[in-house]
């Protein structure tokens, strides 16, 4: 499964996480539209914590048959990791003549297993930590008092808290205080689990079948730290001197400088494979490496600024992930009636449409409209700011 494979497969399991978001942004932007036509002698908290608690039981059922559903899917996609480590070229040669036993398959599939059982448990434990509830009367309290102190203008009085809860989405709340949107949160966690299979996995077989070093992974548009030692072979004890931030070399006799940060953790999207001396193929030609680097190097001008394709490449996920936040907020805003709110955002969402367009254009690298949908979201027309 490449890279490309496994994401296409994590967005259709987020897609059910988006849905739920959707839900939870309409549900709060409805009470809020609902109180602001109320008058200061109509205020029946009552009646809105009545409601409140009603639609928060909706939510959180949701979350929960998204979660349970994904599930499901995320235990497929990690039995086709699994599944990749057996057909892979490192050890097809040795395999064919040395097959595992089946007390090593077992260890294997045991693993991914228990991978999969500690992913599904976390992710259960994300949508049980999200704040579903704090963040809906939190809101709604600010709502209530623009209306109860009289305020004149009470969409500018909550235009804030409207922003704030399309943009934000739902979060996750941990005990260190530290917060981060769900889908965030649960995309790397999924991410992180495949890689723990693929790499582990190839590890378990490789000590079983007495390889000797490993092979890191290689992609276009490599990190700078990484990508000098991406697709080399490196000896078991060279490895671990490559981790722990030492000088070390690989089986060519290349030399390299320690670097901070270790391979396959920290958001590094590299994994570690078995490799044998004696048996394997590298997966990746110098040649083919030198052109990747070549080529993020050249990389292109955007406003005056050189940028790698590596940094191309993350200047289009941001915008991709602000344009999401916008669109989010855009329907918020809908929903709770603020035209100028919605005109805001749609503005900002103009403006980041013509910058990913730009950077797409410069480094050639391909649009993916696609990540910036939203449900529900409508566009307004807003005079340009050009």
């Amino acid at each position: 499964m490449t890279d490309q494979e496994l994401q296409k497969r994590i967005d259709l399991l987020m897609e059910r996480f988006d849905e739920v978001n959707s839900f939870f942004i309409a549900k709060i932007a409805t009470q809020i539209k609902k109180i602001g036509e109320l008058s200061q002698s109509s205020i029946n908290r009552l009646v809105i914590m009545a409601e409140m608690n009603s639609d928060i039981a909706e939510i959180n059922s949701r979350l929960a048959r998204a979660t349970q559903i994904a599930t499901r899917d995320l235990f497929s996609i990690y039995d086709k990791a699994l599944k990749d480590t057996y057909t892979d070229q490192r050890f097809a040669r040795v395999l064919s003549q040395q097959p595992l036993s089946s007390d090593a398959r077992a260890r294997l599939q045991h693993y991914a297993q228990t991978v999969s059982l500690q992913t599904a448990g976390t992710m259960q434990n994300l949508s049980n930590t999200t704040a579903v509830s704090e963040t809906y009367r939190q809101t709604v309290d600010k709502a209530v008092l623009a209306v109860s102190s009289g305020l004149g203008d009470y969409r500018s009085a909550t235009r804030q808290a409207v922003r704030d809860l399309g943009y934000n989405g739902m979060q996750v709340y941990y005990e260190s205080g530290y917060h981060r949107r769900l889908d965030t949160a649960l995309r790397q966690n999924i991410v992180d689990g495949a890689n723990q299979i693929a790499q582990n996995g190839s590890i378990l077989m490789g000590e079983e079948l007495g390889f000797d070093a490993y092979e890191i992974s290689a992609h276009a548009r490599s990190a700078p730290d990484h990508e000098p030692v991406q697709g080399r072979v490196f000896l078991k004890a060279e490895f671990e001197k490559m981790q722990a931030g030492q000088p070390f070399q690989d089986v060519d006799g290349r030399q390299y400088e320690g670097f901070r940060r270790p391979i396959g953790e920290w958001n590094c999207m590299h994994i570690v494979m078995s490799f044998s001396t004696q048996h394997s193929i590298r997966r990746y030609t110098d040649a083919q490496l030198a052109q990747w680097a070549a080529d993020n190097k050249k990389g292109c001008e955007i406003d005056g600024k050189h940028y790698t394709i590596y940094q191309a490449a993350q200047l289009m996920r941001q915008i991709e992930t602000e344009v999401r936040r916008q669109k989010d907020a855009a329907n918020a805003a809908r929903i709770a009636g603020d035209t100028e709110l919605r005109r805001q955002c749609q503005v900002r969402i103009n403006a980041l449409g013509r910058k990913y367009s730009q950077v797409v254009n410069a480094s050639g690298l391909k649009s993916r409209k696609e990540r910036m949908q939203v449900e529900g979201f409508r566009m307004v027309k807003v005079q340009s700011s050009k």
